[in-house]
């Protein structure tokens, strides 16, 4: 009988051992091919703006003199936190918009948040104060940015935080859904019709949450079917309990930590303002009860130096207009005195 040599016993060990690098090697290898194969169709990895978001916030939850601007695409379109802070030089403008989602889901997150010490610029919209609570249906795209700063769930923040920062470095990982063969149908259809798959997008991707309104030029766009969907959705969702009631106590908890709550009613145009009107026959009487009780609220509308501005897509203004606008509603809150460090502010009438 022949016993093996040493050499023989200890070649399967070490084929064993090299398989790990070989297969880590061969994967690597794939993952570059795929990638480059996907940046030569013209995809490029994606801008985050969930981790976007999270850096505003936090410093928005480290200063004192922060003002958080919340609310929709209307906020993060038409109010441009440079001019603002150009106009008001003491405050620090913070963008916590988010597009296709109500203000009041993240007005109630500013007022848990014992960090918060700032003012807030929130939009109002009475399909918001008029929905069901707690938030759900369009709320839950924003539900998704409130966790994440948050850090809950732990273990799905990590993941999306990993994900979502390996999405700004590799265009293969920002396909969304990893739905590869449908992405790349979409995009040879773009590149077959010679023009930017993101061309009808209300947001310009890659682009800091404080210059999402400079790349935004609405003049002759259709946003027809966008309004009918809206108009459709509220015709069918549910009423919710009083909006006035749960607004006060998230108001009078930031007023507590030295801050205060201005809400701007945002303009809008043409088939949109006449629906939100049939909607809301009683908007105009909500609008004073919030007045009447003590918070602060500025109509777009009824104010002489933002009344004329129009919406070019009925609902954002254009670029241009909304620096302007920007700058007048900043003339506005320092002509009477609605960003002050006041400690102490008359009780809120909630009835």
């Amino acid at each position: 009988m022949t016993l093996p040599t040493d050499s023989q016993v200890e070649a399967p060990d070490r084929n064993r051992l090299l398989l790990i690098p070989k297969l880590v090697f061969l994967g690597a290898a794939v993952f570059a091919a795929g990638e480059a194969s996907w940046r030569f169709a013209g995809f490029q990895p994606a801008h985050s703006d969930l981790l976007a978001f999270d850096r505003v916030y936090r410093a928005a939850r480290d200063s004192s003199n922060a003002v958080a601007l919340i609310g929709s695409s209307r906020v993060l379109c038409d109010l441009d936190p440079r001019i603002l802070k150009r106009e008001l030089p003491k405050w620090d403008f913070n963008q916590l918009a988010v597009d296709g989602s109500s203000a009041l889901l993240m007005l109630e997150n500013l007022a848990r948040d014992a960090r918060f010490h700032g003012h807030v610029l929130c939009e109002f919209n009475m399909s918001d104060f008029m929905g069901e609570y707690p938030f759900r249906g369009n709320d839950l795209h924003q539900q998704q940015y409130v966790q994440f700063t948050q850090r809950r769930p732990f273990l799905a923040f990590l993941e999306t935080w990993f994900f979502e920062t390996l999405s700004q470095h590799s265009a293969l990982v920002a396909v969304k859904d990893w739905d590869f063969i449908g992405v790349l149908r979409t995009r040879l259809a773009s590149i077959v019709r010679n023009r930017a798959e993101s061309s009808s997008a209300l947001l310009p991707e890659g682009v800091h949450r404080d210059d999402r309104f400079l790349g935004l030029n609405r003049r002759g766009k259709d946003n027809s079917r966008a309004i009918a969907l809206w108009a459709q959705a509220e015709r069918s969702r549910g009423k919710g309990s009083n909006g006035l009631q749960r607004v006060a106590s998230w108001v009078e908890a930031i007023r507590r930590r030295g801050g205060d709550v201005v809400f701007i009613r945002m303009p809008v145009s043409g088939s949109l303002k006449r629906m939100e009107g049939e909607m809301y026959p009683d908007r105009d009487r909500f609008i004073q009860s919030l007045a009447g009780s003590g918070i602060n609220i500025i109509e777009s509308a009824k104010e002489p130096a933002l009344s004329g501005f129009e919406c070019s897509d009925e609902s954002h203004l254009d670029a241009d207009d909304a620096g302007r606008f920007s700058a007048a509603l900043a003339r506005i809150l320092e002509d009477r005195k609605l960003l002050t460090r006041a400690a102490s502010h008359p009780p809120i009438d909630r009835e």
